[in-house]
């Protein structure tokens, strides 16, 4: 066993490194002329289908040595890369501050560009107007509209630092959650271990309170002092934004886009096309024969996937209908939103010793794993559901409700044929999730039970990136690239029909 390290820098230069690169990537899309900012909003996000330690793999096999890169320029230079010297800072903590921030900006740039698209700009406009410089602006009137997303935004990365396995270990970084799997593995804990497992829990756990206060002071600093809503002078209206001029960049329009390319690239296209080229090593003939190999496998992702997330979202939405019924909701809310919070590591630590003491049987079947997925993806599962719900005009609900339908009758005939787009897209979202899950599935899977995310992990651990752990990872990328367009379009299909609902329950 080992001691962990102290892996705070690593989760802080995470989070410097995703708000270095989403705040101003978000700004760029939302205020400039930036050529091609319509490409980026969309492409932006996408990032978000990739696993993070799927990114990892991607940047050992392009910045390790004897890597891509490190062998490019021994060719170039006509030497071998014995000759060349090589760092490898991808491993440790610096490279797993730098794929974890990479996998940061998508959450971020969300947060901003959302928060961004909802202010009106011509606040902007006026100081710009009143001669401050575009950074002066942000400085004195962008960043205090911004500071709950923005802190937001790095709460949510340094969280999900925090609680990560995969990136950490590919990366062999030490920390907390490695040196509990080197437990879980061999019986052998450092003294410290379990202790800096508790204050782990205890410091991520104060930091969820902290985001929720977030969370609820930015919902209410729209509001003046006398309670009521000051959107005229801060949020905008869509139709009014359109018409506001942007930022004009001038002579850096283009140098910008190519920053912003290189943004995006990071997280979604590089990696991406990276994994694409080692896997293509295996050969025209090889690939699919190893492809077939993987099919268990997939069956496993794909019964785990789907058995969690439709546990996850039949939970969340009792939850959410039950809302305002009983008082114990806030407590149950608080309680999912703890099991987000918590590391894969402990999670399966906990659950290893409830199953084995009250119900040994099921510790060599996959119901570990999905009470794993339960607990972990059960928050925005429910708040997927809670979204869905409240976008059902209640006027339809109370007139069906009026003619003497049963609640189960008014939920059946009026929410779920206008809610269930969304649903199904929560239920997709959830799917992705569970499917991508690492650190649980890999410490409680039972013999020979592997999922796509840990036959990438156990490629790459045997002997390093290989084609094989490329390959697997690439099927992954494909199911859950699937998933996510397939939820997208959900979502799309019943934002429409909620919206027509709506103009017709109030014509």
């Amino acid at each position: 066993g080992h001691e962990p390290d102290n892996a705070t820098p690593g989760e802080v230069g995470a989070t410097i490194c995703a708000m270095v690169l989403g705040v101003p990537l978000a700004w760029f899309v939302a205020r400039t002329d930036l050529p091609g900012r319509r490409v980026v909003r969309f492409v932006a996000p996408l990032a978000l289908a990739v696993p993070p330690y799927v990114l990892a793999l991607a940047y050992v096999v392009l910045l390790a040595p004897g890597g891509v890169i490190h062998r490019g320029v021994a060719t170039v230079l006509g030497m071998s890369t014995f000759q060349i010297g090589w760092p490898g800072f991808i491993f440790g903590t610096t490279g797993a501050a730098f794929v974890l921030g990479v996998a940061g900006v998508p959450t971020v740039f969300i947060l901003v560009h959302s928060a961004l698209s909802r202010t009106n700009p011509s606040i902007e406009d006026a100081a710009r107007s009143l001669g401050l410089s575009p950074l002066a602006t942000f400085r004195r009137v962008t960043f205090p509209l911004l500071r709950a997303p923005l802190l937001a935004g790095a709460l949510l990365v340094f969280l999900y630092a925090c609680v990560d396995f995969g990136v950490v270990s590919l990366l062999r970084a030490r920390t907390v959650t490695t040196a509990l799997y080197t437990y879980l593995l061999t019986g052998y804990a450092p003294p410290a271990t379990a202790m800096l497992a508790l204050a782990l829990v205890a410091v991520l756990w104060g930091l969820l309170v902290v985001q929720r206060r977030i969370q609820r002071s930015g919902a209410g600093s729209t509001r003046g002092g006398d309670g009521s809503r000051v959107g005229d002078a801060v949020l905008a209206d869509t139709r009014g934004r359109a018409g506001s001029t942007p930022v004009s960049l001038g002579q850096w329009r283009w140098p910008a886009a190519l920053g912003a390319f290189v943004i995006v690239s990071l997280g979604f296209a590089l990696p991406i096309g990276v994994l694409a080229w080692l896997a293509s090593t295996l050969g025209v003939a090889g690939l699919p024969t190893f492809w077939w190999s993987l099919v268990p496998h997939l069956g496993h992702t794909l019964v785990i996937g789907a058995s969690g997330a439709t546990v996850a979202v039949c939970l969340g939405l009792a939850m959410a209908l039950a809302r305002g019924r009983t008082t114990l909701i806030e407590p149950a809310t608080w309680a999912m939103q703890a099991g987000y919070a918590l590391p894969g590591t402990i999670l399966a630590l906990a659950i290893v010793t409830f199953v084995l003491r009250v119900a040994p049987w099921a510790s060599d079947t996959a119901i570990p794993i999905i009470m794993a997925s339960v607990i972990l993806f059960a928050a925005p599962a429910f708040q997927a559901c809670t979204t869905a719900i409240d976008a059902v005009p209640a006027v339809l609900v109370r007139a069906s409700r009026g003619l003497g339908t049963s609640t189960w009758g008014a939920f059946r005939r009026v929410v779920l044929p206008l809610a269930g787009p969304a649903l199904l897209a929560s239920w997709a979202l959830t799917f992705a999730l569970v499917a991508r899950e690492l650190a649980a599935t890999l410490l409680l899977r039972p013999p020979g039970y592997d999922t796509l995310a840990v036959r990438i992990w156990v490629h790459t651990m045997d002997v390093g990136p290989d084609p094989r752990a490329a390959a697997v990872a690439l099927l992954l990328l494909m199911l859950l690239g699937t998933v996510w367009s397939v939820s997208l379009w959900l979502g799309g299909r019943s934002e429409a029909s909620t919206r027509l609902a709506d103009r017709r329950a109030h014509q």
